[in-house]
């Protein structure tokens, strides 16, 4: 105890030197640095920027050349955000060994601005609007320097995307002080319009390079575009059978463009070895992962993947170990029958234990993918067969209800799948702005090949908005449904850190509750019908060891039913609370520590409990 007493007064007295000013008697010293008449900008903007900032920190004297470059410094400041009249003039005021160094400002009218645009050709592809649209400055508006230094590449991209592979850009800002104007100059060169020579790939075996051809969006006589050449890298890139793509243009011949695209594969065996742990008010659950993948087995355009997913879960109120594991083989082909459709077929085995039964058996799927028109865009069509065995019934079941349920016989289910998910976010992992929508859909039948008939449907749809630089708003609602029979394995639960997170894993949910011996226990069992909600505020805090650190406030609303008509929607389980984020370069790790708003009674999904406690990996949704 002594000891880290000592070791947090050592760095606490490291801190304090480091940041005390080791000022020395009989020597002068800044004290302060104040700021008159800045009414635009903050003095705590500009003060950070300071060479005497720094001086201040460490008690030295105010240099008088580092008072006038810092007076600059100041002007510099005023001018990036348009005050292009500004005047700032310096003292310095002393009293004994303490200096205090004043910046008086006239800040002066802020320059609007007025874009002045040149030597564009006559060409009805590159319209002057099409080049305004590209700089986020508008005639009128105040100027700013940051949006005009950073719009200067795309400014030039936007010509060079028309055809204009030689283009060269002289911009320029004049300031027009009697009209209190900054005068945005863009002076093009455009040279003669382009068009894309030979094409040339290099790097991939004959099979490999057709399948490279038939992503690139150039062609041998199409007009040059930057945006072509980009979409190309990028498809590539999504054959994730590359560690480098280089989609080069060469612009030394005249109004032809050749481009040579190099590739170069990436290693074609990997191992993943991974682990977690999940913790809620009913279960505390170690998960582990191994997998092993082979790229180009056993055709160039064939991936074989084998993953295993144990899992092991202590239920708190029990006392029992639940075991649970899924093993899958998955066969993927690219370029199946047309470029970008891409072929699975999937094998696999599941020993789960749940809460009231254990199920076990095998399963099969086949599938195809492809966008449609769009890469945010993509259809998935498949088929699945799976037949699962039930053991280890709680004794809270009824052999009628078994029997409703379809637990006291081997489940043979058979299904067409079909899933349509547009995606339109900024980033699939952490995202700030866009839309997800999803439906899925699927048609159990005896004609292919189950024992049961059915139709299901899960339509999702998530929202993101920022509320500036470091909130977002972020909203999902999900629903499901079925129609006919309602198989064990397919029934709909929610509660948990991706659901309604005032309950714990799966326990919103129709249950079935008793007692079995001296336990009272409350088993989920699921419902036929789900609907989801939830809306979040979501906020970066700072940093922790390089990490940010982020917090969200949240409310959660859902139900699951045996009936998607039995859902009232003006009553369902309502949960509020928070959580904490640290991102890591693993994803988000996050706390949350949701309440119960209503629904306590014997006869709701867990009965009895008022909160829930999770620790995730990632973000809800």
């Amino acid at each position: 105890m002594y000891a880290r007493l000592g070791v947090a007064l050592a760095l606490g007295l490291i801190a304090a030197c480091q940041h005390s000013a080791p000022h020395r008697p009989g020597e002068e010293f800044v004290e302060t640095i104040r700021f008159e008449g800045n009414r635009a900008i903050g003095a705590k903007e500009l003060r950070d920027g300071l060479a005497l900032h720094r001086a201040q920190e460490h008690g030295a004297a105010p240099d008088p050349y580092l008072v006038a470059v810092d007076g600059e410094r100041v002007r510099g400041i005023y001018v990036r955000h348009g005050y292009l009249e500004v005047k700032v003039h310096s003292r310095v005021d002393h009293q004994g060994e303490a200096a205090t160094v004043v910046y008086r400002i006239d800040e002066g009218p802020r320059a609007k601005t007025r874009i002045v645009i040149s030597g564009l050709p006559n060409d009805a592809a590159l319209p002057e609007s099409r080049v305004r649209r590209a700089l986020p400055l508008r005639d009128g508006a105040p100027f700013e320097y940051e949006p005009y230094d950073t719009a200067k590449v795309k400014l030039l991209g936007v010509v060079e995307d028309a055809g204009y592979a030689h283009a060269r850009l002289d911009a320029h800002v004049i300031a027009d002080r009697v009209k209190h104007e900054a005068i945005v100059e863009l002076v093009y060169d455009t040279g003669p319009k382009c068009h894309f020579g030979a094409i040339e790939v290099d790097g991939a075996d004959a099979e490999l390079r057709a399948a490279v051809r038939a992503r690139l969006s150039i062609a041998t006589g199409q007009t040059y575009s930057t945006s072509a050449i980009a979409k190309s890298q990028r498809a590539i890139y999504d054959m994730k059978r590359f560690s480098t793509v280089r989609v080069l243009p060469d612009k030394t011949d005249g109004d032809t463009v050749d481009v040579r695209v190099t590739v170069s594969e990436g290693s074609r065996n990997e191992v993943m070895l991974g682990g977690g742990f999940g913790i809620d008010p009913v279960t505390y659950e170690v998960r582990g992962r191994a997998g092993y993948s082979i790229l180009g087995w056993p055709t160039p355009l064939t991936n074989l993947d084998i993953d295993t997913r144990p899992a092991y879960a202590w239920v708190r109120d029990t006392g029992q170990y639940e075991p649970r594991a899924r093993a899958t083989a998955t066969l993927t082909r690219l370029d199946l029958f047309h470029p970008f459709i891409t072929g699975e077929a999937e094998v696999g085995y599941d020993y789960m234990v749940w809460e009231a039964y254990t199920s076990y058996g095998p399963h099969l799927r086949l599938g195809l993918q492809t966008p449609l028109g769009t890469r945010a865009l993509k259809l998935r069509v498949g088929w699945m067969i799976e037949d699962f065995a039930f053991t280890n019934l709680s004794t809270l079941f009824d052999p009628t209800l078994a029997s409703s349920l379809g637990l006291d016989r081997s489940e043979r289910v058979a299904e067409l799948q079909q899933a349509l998910r547009l995606d339109l976010r900024d980033s699939p992992i952490e995202p700030h702005l866009g839309v997800y929508a999803a439906l899925q859909v699927a048609e159990g039948s005896t004609y292919v090949g189950g024992a049961e008939n059915f139709t299901q449907a899960t339509p999702e749809l998530r929202g993101y908005l920022p509320l500036g630089s470091s909130v977002v708003l972020a909203g999902r609602a999900r629903a499901g449904a079925f129609w006919g029979d309602v198989p064990a394995t397919e029934r709909y639960f929610a509660g948990g850190a991706a659901s309604n997170r005032g309950f714990s894993e799966r326990q919103l949910s129709p249950t079935l509750t008793g007692m079995v011996g001296s336990t009272f226990e409350s088993l989920p069992v699921g419902g036929g019908g789900l609907f989801d909600s939830s809306v979040e505020v979501r906020a970066r805090l700072g940093t922790y060891r390089k990490m940010g650190v982020g917090g969200v406030v949240f409310l959660d609303g859902a139900d699951v039913e045996n009936r998607f008509s039995e859902i009232r929607f003006g009553d369902l389980y309502w949960a509020a609370g928070t959580g904490l984020r640290l991102f890591t370069a693993v994803g988000a790790i996050g706390v949350d520590v949701g309440y119960r708003l209503n629904r306590f009674g014997s006869d709701d999904a867990e009965p009895g409990s008022r909160y829930a406690f999770h620790l995730s990996l990632g973000e809800a949704y």
